[in-house]
């Protein structure tokens, strides 16, 4: 069943990323990064806890699907990984994270592409580590995807990650590690796993947190604006793993 909260929060917060002033940089992780048009700033509480938790220090090659701006690619070059890729359906987006790769010294480990899903990486090539922090806001079939920034938090009937789950084997070594970062507040994880059940793998909790709503928060409630809901935003990040790995 549709997240009828999660929908209208997205909706709510789409909204409010179209009306502020534009801007060409943002701030996260004390250091400076550039923006392009239709965007997501990559200092959204989301990228901020999944980024912090990913274990960088246990692999070398990384990919990250969806990728923004670049924050969570580039800190993972940062971080060591000496092979770095960042997909991104939305040509701004993969511009960004090359403009941002050059600005924080490591373009020479950092791949962007332009690329739905894992549609432009070269066959079987496999990364020590998957990572896609979702667009987790289910949309109801037919909804109207008004600009590229609309496919950064809404996902119709949850398409685009089942077909992630399907594509993912063909980038996998015995060895890889897939991580997805979520919202169980704001997503269907009933409908998530089993998506992943279907293409044979099994979620466990890495990392969880829970952020209270921010005092100046005016968006939808559970309730329907009746006063109840939640008071929280709760977060996690999944570690994926096949139901029968690979002899």
């Amino acid at each position: 069943m549709l997240n009828e909260f999660g929908y209208h929060v997205g909706q709510w917060d789409i909204s409010r990323f179209r009306e502020r002033p534009p801007q060409d940089s943002f701030t996260v992780f004390d250091l400076e990064w550039h923006l392009l048009p239709d965007v997501w700033p990559g200092n959204a509480i989301a990228t901020k806890l999944f980024t912090s938790w990913l274990p960088y220090d246990e692999i070398d090659s990384f990919l990250e699907v969806g990728c923004g701006a670049g924050v969570t690619a580039i800190i993972a070059a940062m971080r060591g990984c000496s092979r770095v890729c960042a997909l991104d359906i939305n040509p701004a987006a993969a511009e960004t994270a090359r403009l941002n790769a050059m600005r924080h010294g490591v373009s020479d480990k950092v791949t962007a592409l332009t690329s739905d899903l894992f549609s432009e990486l070269d066959e079987d090539t496999t990364f020590d580590l998957i990572y896609w922090n979702s667009p987790f806001v289910e949309a109801p079939a037919g909804h109207d995807y008004r600009s590229q920034i609309d496919y950064a938090a809404f996902d119709s009937d949850y398409k685009v990650h089942g077909a992630f789950f399907a594509g993912l084997e063909q980038h996998m070594s015995k060895t890889t590690r897939v991580f997805l970062g979520f919202s169980e507040t704001l997503g269907n994880p009933q409908r998530l796993q089993a998506l992943a059940a279907e293409s044979g793998f099994t979620a466990s909790v890495y990392r969880k947190e829970e952020i209270a709503l921010p005092a100046d928060y005016a968006g939808p409630r559970a309730s329907d604006g009746e006063g109840g809901g939640p008071t929280s935003f709760v977060y996690v990040l999944y570690e994926f793993r096949r139901t029968a790995p690979n002899a």
